[in-house]
């Protein structure tokens, strides 16, 4: 592990931990999109399980207090939870070029939905019955490419949060989600020495990038950092795009 690994393994959390502060969405998007580039797809899904799971649990007890304003989401807790598995024995067992063509393609979906802030709006009745289902949906892709976004940001604007607590609630979702990747990623066999190290070492951006970008929410406009995310991430799919081309 070099100096040279840790400075873009920092880069990469900090810049969508900040993200994650700011707006609720975009570490898991920016940190896998960038480190995939430099040090493989599953590599990159490993690395960023821990960080990502903190980060989500440090913003869930910052805004703790607007648990009473969420209305009943257990099923879409346990339903999120229940299939990271399928995704994680998706990730375990799937070659790396598949993994990366699949990863191409999911974050150009992210791409698509946050350039053109694509959203599913849906309301009472069916929303109760859809979100289980969209939860789900979020569980299974973040096992397989570490990436949910456009499923649980389609799942908290369906639910018609308000800033901070759309916010909390798409973290309470991902925390779900993401510890029980870090569980099933360790039972899948996926953590070596170095991969553990450098998720740990990644918690430290996270913990100083999270309350960060949570304290500029007020002072910077969602809205820009979300095309600046949408620019970086479009770039490292650029590389994943030329790297696929330029092997296969």
């Amino acid at each position: 592990m070099t100096v040279g690994s840790l400075f873009i393994i920092f880069a990469a959390l900090a810049f969508g931990s900040f993200a994650k502060g700011l707006t609720g969405l975009g570490l898991p998007a920016v940190a896998i999109a960038i480190l995939s580039v430099f040090f493989g797809v599953q590599h990159a899904i490993v690395v960023a399980t821990i960080p990502v799971a903190f980060a989500n649990l440090q913003v869930v007890w910052t805004w703790r207090h607007r648990m009473r304003e969420m209305p009943p989401v257990f099923w879409s807790l346990v339903s999120a939870a229940a299939c990271v598995g399928v995704g994680t024995w998706i990730l375990a067992n799937i070659d790396e070029h598949l993994l990366t063509i699949i990863l191409a393609c999911w974050i150009g979906v992210f791409l698509i939905t946050a350039a053109f802030n694509v959203r599913i709006e849906a309301t009472g009745r069916t929303v109760r019955l859809l979100s289980p289902v969209i939860a789900g949906a979020a569980g299974i892709c973040q096992g397989a490419t570490g990436i949910s976004g456009p499923f649980i940001g389609t799942w908290g604007y369906a639910l018609g949060f308000v800033k901070e607590t759309y916010v909390f609630a798409i973290s309470l979702l991902f925390t779900s989600i993401s510890v029980m990747h870090v569980v099933t990623v360790g039972i899948a066999g996926l953590y070596d020495q170095e991969r553990m190290v450098q998720g740990l070492l990644a918690i430290i951006p996270a913990v100083l990038f999270v309350p960060l970008g949570m304290r500029m929410a007020t002072k910077v406009s969602p809205r820009v950092f979300r095309l600046i995310i949408v620019g970086v991430i479009g770039i490292m799919e650029v590389r994943l795009v030329w790297g696929l081309l330029a092997g296969g």
